[in-house]
């Protein structure tokens, strides 16, 4: 019996953050690929898009990607930048950002690329 209570111990501890949050309050779910990590969020979020002289607002789950080489990309905003530093880390779109404060990003099985990006 200790030994089972001791495996869940140790996956609880090993388990990465069942959701991550962002400075706006939606949650977003983290998976991790050779290519960086990719944050789905739970619920549909609403932005509002600007092309040129026109704005619409478009509501969709939607998929945060972090890539290895520090390059982001999110559909409504295009492609962009992101970084981590002590404080969280943030997805920069030109003047847009998408930031997730005091969390970090942790893989269950650690990537070569988990130290990359520092802001």
């Amino acid at each position: 019996m200790s030994r089972l209570l001791f495996a869940v111990v140790l996956l609880a501890l090993n388990t990465p953050a069942s959701a991550y949050v962002s400075s706006a309050g939606d949650e977003y779910d983290l998976t991790c690929n050779a290519d960086g990590y990719s944050l789905r969020s739970k619920d549909p979020i609403s932005r509002v898009v600007q092309r040129g002289g026109s704005a619409r607002t478009i509501a969709e789950r939607e998929t945060l990607s972090l890539g290895r080489s520090c390059d982001a990309h999110l559909k409504a905003y295009g492609k962009g930048e992101w970084c981590w530093a002590n404080g969280g880390f943030v997805a920069t779109f030109g003047d847009e950002k998408v930031g997730f404060p005091r969390q970090e990003l942790s893989c269950l099985v650690p990537m070569d690329y988990e130290s990359n990006c520092r802001c």
